[in-house]
């Protein structure tokens, strides 16, 4: 349960050390500067700075009893709520927050990423945009080189079908490919071939005002750039190629 809450605590963005004096005094119920240090085996001077963190975010709050200073951890319970409540707000004004993100002219932005964990971030951005199609331009034994088929069938499609999204892929001609393009329907998918002379070890995905660049394993070198401008270039340059295939 302990690790359960710090976990939360550290999602909130509080540091390591910040969560286990709000924890220590959760579990002392309340106490002085002296008796946190003692229990979370923290230096008073730290302790100091870390419960002003902690009271700036109202989540301990300061009581003086007989001239001695106390402190009081806020409940999980009201933690909660005040969660649900920033959520709901954040929820109820969230037309409003992304009229305000679009007011002004987007600046591109490129975040690199790596190996499988990286591998799988760009699809979670991809996910997360609220794109309902996206385009690809892939020979996806490349991708095996980071996750395995089961991943990307049982995780990555699944997905993609779990929120309605559907694609267009230009895809390298290979007999793994002729087993991908065969379920085409079932995952929400059309697919053309390229030519097999057309070798294409990165694969681009063409979403919203992003791409995304995914290299061999060997290169482990993954990418998104958002950009408007970039996306629609992309984008304009896979439908001249789709047009020109059958």
């Amino acid at each position: 349960m302990e690790k359960q809450l710090s976990a939360i605590l550290r999602e909130m963005g509080l540091s390591d050390k910040t969560v286990k004096v709000y924890v220590t005094l959760l579990v002392l119920g309340e106490g002085s500067v002296q008796e946190i240090a003692a229990h979370a085996k923290l230096k008073r001077p730290t302790v100091y700075l870390l419960l002003e963190e902690l009271k700036k975010r109202k989540l301990v709050f300061e009581e003086k009893v007989s001239k001695r200073t106390k402190f009081i951890p806020e409940k999980p319970a009201a933690i909660l709520t005040k969660l649900q409540t920033l959520a709901h707000t954040v929820a109820v004004h969230l037309d409003e927050f992304e009229k305000l993100r679009h007011s002004v002219s987007k600046r591109p932005r490129l975040v690199f990423f790596n190996g499988a964990e990286g591998f799988k971030k760009v699809w979670e951005v991809l996910f997360e945009s609220g794109v309902k199609e996206f385009l690809i331009i892939t020979d996806p034994q490349e991708m095996l080189g980071f996750v395995r088929q089961g991943y990307i069938t049982g995780k990555i499609i699944k997905e993609k079908m779990k929120r309605g999204i559907t694609s267009r892929q230009l895809i390298a001609f290979s007999e793994y490919a002729k087993q991908i393009v065969a379920k085409d329907k079932q995952e929400g998918r059309v697919s053309k071939v390229l030519p097999h002379t057309y070798h294409i070890p990165f694969t681009t995905l063409i979403f919203g005002d992003s791409v995304a660049f995914i290299s061999p394993a060997g290169e482990n070198m993954l990418l998104v750039f958002e950009s408007p401008a970039f996306s629609k270039t992309q984008r304009s340059l896979f439908e001249a190629l789709w047009a020109l295939l059958p």
